[in-house]
């Protein structure tokens, strides 16, 4: 008896140790590579060594291997660092395409080489090649976006020195705000190896240039700007809640420095924002980050001016469809005697979302 009732509890013991609670499976189920697994190939369409003009084309990957496997192709811009991943799961693919498509912030860029690895779960077997991207994807076509908006035409931007009304760009950005008079201790310009105040060399998101202000500035907290007056087409939708705005922003990590994204709107339809009686909608950022970011904000949520002389004193309505200008101005927010930097790109207004590359 003692003996049925040790093997009872033995066995309850043995029950109870063998029960497990139910486990939800989050996200994708993948299959590893099995022992034996083996690539036949790795080849892009031609099978000679690729080049790529993504203005009018693309690159089509094709594979064999042994086994039913999950697989990732990851492309790596040699020079830009950006980087674009595709996946799947089969025994091989045929056209797998890629468009010049960026993953995250970082785009690739003309006449850098890529490398695209295939590689597995469940194994270290991977297979590579490189490819020379001739010219990249023109993402300007994916929103409204600013005449001379990727700052790669250096006369774009009209010094502090050149008043405004002289000039013969029906578009254009205006490099202070107090013409005829240079802001002081501050500087900005369009640069490609620009350095920032921790020695870090600052590298293009996208193309090879963009614009930075930087410095002290002549006042506690505001130290200069950036505005772009002129051809804002095709016009927006008039519904803010479908407008986003975007801005890819570098950061250092300081969170003194700030900029102001401010939109601004002929309230009546005119021709011309005039500060004094129209509205301007603003972002507020603090630069607190490091590296480049997207920065994207639907127009509904922008606030409006608290300055009555500078957009404050308008409607008070919502209308993206009268935009006219926009400014970036760099702030300081709570160290008056500390110098702040800002360094921008790719001003782009998108319909229904932030932006993100459509082809």
């Amino acid at each position: 008896m003692k003996l049925i009732f040790k093997f009872s509890i033995i066995l309850f013991i043995a029950l109870l140790a063998c029960k497990r609670d139910k486990v939800d499976v989050l996200g994708p189920s993948y299959i590893s590579a099995p022992k034996g697994f083996s690539v036949s190939s790795f080849t892009y369409a031609t099978n000679t060594m690729p080049s790529v003009d993504f203005a009018t084309d693309k690159v089509l990957f094709d594979a064999t291997f042994s086994d039913n496997v999950s697989w990732i192709i990851t492309i790596t811009g040699k020079k830009s660092k950006a980087v674009h991943k595709i996946t799947g799961t089969s025994k091989g693919f045929t056209g797998q395409q890629w468009t010049g498509k960026h993953d995250e912030v970082i785009f690739f860029r003309k006449g850098e080489t890529a490398t695209a690895t295939l590689s597995f779960y469940g194994t270290s077997i991977s297979s590579s090649m490189d490819i020379l991207v001739t010219d990249v994807p023109d993402y300007t076509t994916c929103g409204i976006f600013a005449q001379f908006g990727h700052f790669e035409d250096t006369s774009a931007v009209l010094p502090y020195y050149v008043n405004p009304s002289s000039n013969n760009h029906y578009s254009l950005y205006y490099a202070s705000f107090n013409f005829p008079d240079s802001i002081a201790n501050e500087s900005q310009g369009i640069d490609s190896v620009a350095v920032d105040y921790n020695g870090n060399l600052v590298p293009a998101a996208q193309g090879e240039k963009y614009y930075y202000i930087k410095g002290l500035g002549a006042q506690n907290v505001f130290v200069s700007g950036l505005q772009y007056k002129g051809a804002i087409f095709p016009i927006p939708d008039a519904n803010p809640y479908n407008v986003w705005v975007n801005l890819l922003v570098y950061g250092t990590g300081d969170a003194n420095a700030s900029i102001d994204l401010e939109y601004q709107e002929a309230d009546d339809g005119g021709i011309n924002y005039i500060a004094s009686i129209h509205d301007a909608w603003v972002a507020h950022i603090t630069l607190d980050h490091v590296g480049w970011k997207l920065f994207s904000y639907r127009y509904s949520d922008l606030v409006r001016s608290s300055n009555k002389l500078f957009g404050g004193s308008g409607n008070g309505i919502q209308q993206p469809q009268n935009l006219r200008n926009f400014d970036v101005v760099l702030l300081k927010k709570s160290n008056p005697n500390s110098p702040v930097e800002v360094y921008f790109d790719y001003p782009i207004i998108t319909m229904g979302g932030p932006f993100k590359p459509c082809k």
